[in-house]
């Protein structure tokens, strides 16, 4: 049962509200709620000068602002790239197109390569700005980071766009992730219900 005291509005400069306890099993059911979220896959990757090339794959990936150009990325603080990004302050976002799944899986960690071995999936270059670049990606967003957070398990990374990457003609497929499967999306989308007029 909701109380007065729940209704109220938090304050203005409340980020985190952790005075009030999920409901029992919220957690699980939030976990498979999320599922069924279809997200595009993006490869996040950086040049440590400290420890080289680091990347994970991704589906937290959103845009913040157009003027200025800025997005918003959620790492997990224990993965290898969140702790190499403040050692270079750079970073790309590689969104993946259809044909790229095996890249994704590699830097999900499914195939049991680490670190600098998860790049030998897929062709990448170098950007002037240093970050490794994906051929052939959907598109890619060359990032400084603007300004991060620590939230629970993961920083929340708020990435100043310099330099977007298109592939030349026709933009391809995106590959998405979907009820914990990568899928992609039909050439032909579903017709629209019909509507019964009133």
């Amino acid at each position: 049962m909701t109380s007065a005291d729940d209704r109220r509005p938090l304050p203005e400069d409340a980020l985190y509200d952790d005075t009030h306890a999920p409901e029992d099993g919220v957690a699980e059911r939030f976990v498979e709620a999320m599922s069924s979220l279809a997200a595009a896959v993006s490869v996040i990757a950086v040049t440590s000068p400290r420890s080289g090339r680091a990347g994970l794959t991704a589906t937290a990936v959103t845009s913040l602002s157009a003027e200025p150009p800025m997005l918003v990325a959620c790492l997990n603080r224990s993965s290898s790239l969140a702790k190499a990004l403040p050692t270079t302050g750079w970073f790309s976002v590689n969104v993946l197109a259809a044909d790229q799944q095996d890249v994704a899986e590699v830097f999900a960690g499914r195939t049991g390569l680490s670190g600098e071995d998860r790049f030998s999936a897929g062709t990448w270059r170098v950007h002037p700005h240093g970050v490794p670049v994906l051929e052939g990606a959907a598109a890619t967003f060359v990032c400084h980071v603007g300004n991060s957070m620590h939230q629970s398990t993961h920083t929340v990374v708020i990435g100043s766009v310099h330099d977007v990457v298109l592939p030349p003609g026709d933009a391809p497929t995106p590959l998405m992730y979907h009820r914990r499967r990568f899928v992609t999306l039909g050439a032909t989308p579903p017709a629209a219900p019909p509507v019964t007029p009133r």
